[in-house]
Formats: structure tokens, C-alpha cells, sequence
């Protein structure tokens, strides 16, 4: 069985393999975290190695005949809706960070190629992914969405979150021209409609914070009627709107995306900066990566550790932080007070 499974595995692009690795540690990291639902998030791990395995076992695993097209902004959440949805529907995941970085332009090359340097010069992010994999990876998402085949239902997922809702609205815009109906499903939202109970009361802000399974039930019992041609024009504009500002950071805040200054966490850095040294002593040195995940802790997901870590450098700039290392990655320095 091991020989067997090895083999399937040597047949996935680094893109597959990278999504199943993160879905699978995803949610180990929820059954550590959420100890209350430790059985139903077990449940739900041994159902996805059993769709795993199943799929790894195909000769072309990825490749099947499908009904519909479901599109996510995120590589995480499009593989659990691949391993939660059933076999007939085709899951693209957007892989970029809406609420982070310029999205002047986005859906030009030229605004494309003004966020690609934005981010080259900005965000320190491991393994060369921003020279080797991010271009590619965006233009051939974007040729997957062009290539969708006329009159096959395209269902968008977004939830209550900036990266997410910006996202949702760069997408309406890039099918403007296509006549498929375009059905809308927000994860918050239904998770709350369909799960939540007097006992139990959960608010999911992300869609890959949903388990596989699910996603899938959302899906069967809250795909409405498709949107209409006005609400489609409505997103497209926004997202017109939103296009003009070069500003490099988002929020969601009461049902509207608005920009804010890009050092708006700045004083949730600092914070947690000076907690630790109430803890450890002023003259104590913090891992910046230790630092940026408490600060993640309290922001449930609204940036990536990769611009944070940009703020933590730009505090240390400013001459905030003394830094002690040198600023390769996030592992390799680490920050006090001044």
C-alpha cells in the first residue's frame, strides 16, 4: 500500500501536491486548536485521506468530465472543496492575497505587472515563490477561467473577509463577457444558516476554515438562483473602483471593502511586542516569526505572515524594533523595543 500510494503521489504537479499538504495541515492544526469538535474534525480528516487515496489511485486523477466550475480565492480553500465537492464539479483556486498588495489595474497586464514588482520588493516570501512560481501560476489561472466552456454554471464561493470579497469582485469583472450563469455562495453566511445552534455558535470568516464535507452541503443546500445581470454589474463596477487606488492594504468593515494605511497593524505588532516583554524582560530578544504569529492569533487571517513580516521590518526601519540577525525569512532575525 505504501509503494502504491508513493507512486500516486510522484504523479501530481507541485501545485497539487502543495494544496493537499496545506489542506491536511490545516486541519490537523483545527483538531490541536479546536478541542471541543476533536471527534467530528477527526471525522472529517479520515474522510479526506479516503477521497485522497481514491483519487490518487486514478490514472489521471484531476481530469474528469464536469458539470460546473466552482472558482475560490486561495489555494487552501480550493483543496478542500475539491476533496469535499463531488466528482463532476471543477474547482479553479485563485492563488493570490486580495486584501494585501496593489490591485491597481489587476485585470490588465499592466497592473498585474505593477503588483507582481510591488510584492518582489516588499514581502519577503520563502522558497523563491514570487520569481519561480507566482507569474505562472497567475496566468494560468487566468487562461483556466477564459477556457470555461459557454453555458457550464460557474459557482463563485466568498465569505466575510477582505481577501475574499475583493477577490469575488475581480472575478465578476474578468467573466463579464461571459454569458454563463454565475451563481453566488458566501461560506460565512451559511455556515451560520445551515450549522450554527443555540449550543454552538461558530463564525467562520474564511472558506478554507470549512471542513471538506461541509462545503459540500453548503453547496446542495444554498445554491440559490444565479445572479442577475444587474447584481453582476454591480460587482464589476466596484470592482472598477477599487482598481483606480493604489493603496496596498484592505479591509472588510460593515459590508464594504475600504483601503487603510498599510501600517494599520503596526500598533497590534508593537502590542504584542511589549507583552512579551512584560514577560520576559525589556533586554529579551523575540523571534520574529514567534512575534508575527501572535500577532495572527488575534487577526483571525486578514493578512498573510508574509506582510507582516514587511511591517515588522519597516518598524525596525523606523528604528521601533532593534532587530538582531539578519532578514533572510522571518526564522532567521529576531526583534526587541528600542
Amino acid at each position: 500500500m505504501t509503494d502504491n500510494i508513493h507512486q500516486s503521489i510522484e504523479k501530481l504537479t507541485g501545485s497539487e501536491a502543495k494544496s493537499l499538504l496545506f489542506t491536511m495541515m490545516y486541519r490537523l492544526n483545527n483538531i490541536r486548536e479546536l478541542k471541543d469538535r476533536k471527534e467530528e474534525m477527526m471525522e472529517e480528516l479520515y474522510f479526506l485521506y479516503d477521497e485522497v487515496l481514491r483519487e490518487l489511485q486514478n490514472h489521471k486523477p484531476w481530469e474528469r468530465n464536469y458539470t460546473t466550475v466552482h472558482i475560490v480565492c486561495g489555494e487552501s480553500p480550493a483543496g478542500s472543496l475539491k476533496f469535499g465537492l463531488d466528482h463532476e464539479n471543477k474547482v479553479i483556486g485563485f492563488p493570490d492575497m486580495f486584501a494585501e498588495g496593489p490591485i491597481w489595474e489587476l485585470h490588465n497586464e499592466t497592473g498585474r505587472r505593477y503588483r507582481y514588482e510591488w510584492l518582489l520588493e516588499h514581502l519577503n516570501i520563502e522558497m523563491d515563490y514570487l520569481e519561480e512560481e507566482y507569474v505562472n501560476k497567475m496566468m494560468r489561472t487566468l487562461e483556466e477561467i477564459r477556457a470555461i466552456p459557454e453555458q457550464m454554471p460557474i459557482v463563485l464561493w466568498t465569505a466575510e473577509n477582505a481577501h475574499e470579497q475583493t477577490g469575488l469582485r475581480y472575478l465578476i469583472y474578468l467573466l463579464k463577457e461571459k454569458k454563463n450563469p454565475l451563481f453566488l455562495i458566501n461560506s460565512t453566511v451559511a455556515y451560520q444558516e445551515l450549522f450554527n445552534t443555540d449550543e454552538y455558535q461558530y463564525f467562520y470568516h474564511h472558506t478554507g476554515e470549512v471542513e471538506p464535507g461541509k462545503l459540500n452541503q453548503i453547496y446542495q443546500m444554498k445554491k440559490s438562483s444565479p445572479l442577475t445581470w444587474e447584481e453582476r454589474n454591480r460587482f464589476a463596477e466596484e470592482w472598477t473602483i477599487l482598481s483606480k487606488s493604489k493603496e496596498v492594504l484592505r479591509k472588510w468593515i460593515k459590508q464594504q471593502i475600504e483601503a487603510v494605511s498599510e501600517d494599520y497593524y503596526d500598533q497590534l505588532i508593537i502590542d504584542a511586542a511589549r507583552k512579551w516583554h512584560r514577560k520576559k524582560g525589556k533586554m529579551e530578544f523575540m523571534k520574529a516569526a514567534r512575534l508575527i504569529g501572535e500577532v495572527l492569533g488575534q487577526m483571525e487571517g486578514n493578512v498573510s505572515d508574509a506582510f507582516l513580516e514587511y511591517r515588522v521590518r519597516s518598524l525596525i526601519y523606523n528604528r521601533i524594533f532593534e532587530i538582531k540577525g539578519i532578514p533572510k525569512t522571518m526564522r532567521h532575525y529576531s526583534v526587541r523595543l528600542n
